[in-house]
C-alpha cells in the first residue's frame, strides 16, 4: 500500500527498517510516554513484524504504514485499525528529529482521509495520555474532540499515574475540516 502526500510518503513495512525503526524507539525523548517494556528493541522487532503480517492478511483490516520523507527516510509510522462495522481506531509515532514540523499531521490526515473516503468508515477514535501535549495537540489540529463515552484508566508506569483520553471524529466532520481548513 501506498499514500503520497506533499512531502511524506506513506508505505507498508518490510523487514528493511527495523533498524531504523528501532533507533527511532531507542530515543530517550521518544520514550517518554511508554512504558520500559514497551520500547525495548524486542518489542520494536516484534510491532515490525506484526505490522508486515497486518498487510498481508486478506481482507485487511490493520493498516500501519511506514512515514518517510519523500528521500525515504523512516520518520515513524500511523495507522487505521478496523475495529468495526464503521468505527476505526487510529494510532501514530514519530520519531524526537521530526516532531513539530507538521510531519505527524500530515501523516495522520491522510490517514483519516483513507478512512473516511476509501474504507467508510463512518468515526475514527486515537487513544493517548493527557500529559502527551504533542499527540493531544495533533489530535485537537485533525478536529478530533475528547471522547467522554468511555471511561479511561489510568495507566502506572515509570513511577507514575498517567491519564489516559480518548478523541474521536465523525466522517462529516473531517471532510467539513478538509474542505474547509482553519
Amino acid at each position: 500500500m501506498l499514500i503520497q502526500t506533499r512531502n511524506l510518503v506513506l508505505r507498508d513495512f518490510s523487514m528493511q527498517d527495523l533498524a531504523p525503526y528501532t533507533a527511532l524507539r531507542s530515543h530517550s525523548e521518544f520514550q517518554r510516554y511508554y512504558s520500559e517494556d514497551d520500547v525495548t528493541p524486542e518489542k520494536s522487532a516484534f510491532l515490525l513484524e506484526l505490522f508486515i503480517q497486518q498487510s498481508q492478511e486478506i481482507p485487511r483490516r490493520k493498516f500501519q504504514l511506514a512515514i518517510c520523507g519523500k528521500d525515504e527516510v523512516l520518520m515513524g509510522s500511523c495507522g487505521i485499525r478496523l475495529e468495526a462495522p464503521g468505527l476505526a481506531s487510529m494510532g501514530f509515532e514519530l520519531g524526537i528529529p521530526w516532531q513539530g514540523a507538521g510531519r505527524a499531521r500530515e501523516a495522520a490526515q491522510a490517514m483519516l482521509d483513507f478512512a473516511f473516503r476509501d474504507l467508510q468508515v463512518q468515526k475514527v477514535y486515537a487513544e493517548t495520555l493527557l500529559e502527551n501535549q504533542g499527540a493531544t495537540n495533533l489530535c485537537k489540529s485533525l478536529g478530533m474532540r475528547i471522547s467522554a463515552a468511555e471511561k479511561r484508566g489510568s495507566p502506572y508506569f515509570k513511577d507514575s499515574n498517567w491519564q489516559a483520553a480518548g478523541f474521536e471524529i465523525h466522517a462529516q466532520d473531517f471532510i467539513w475540516n478538509a474542505t474547509h481548513p482553519s
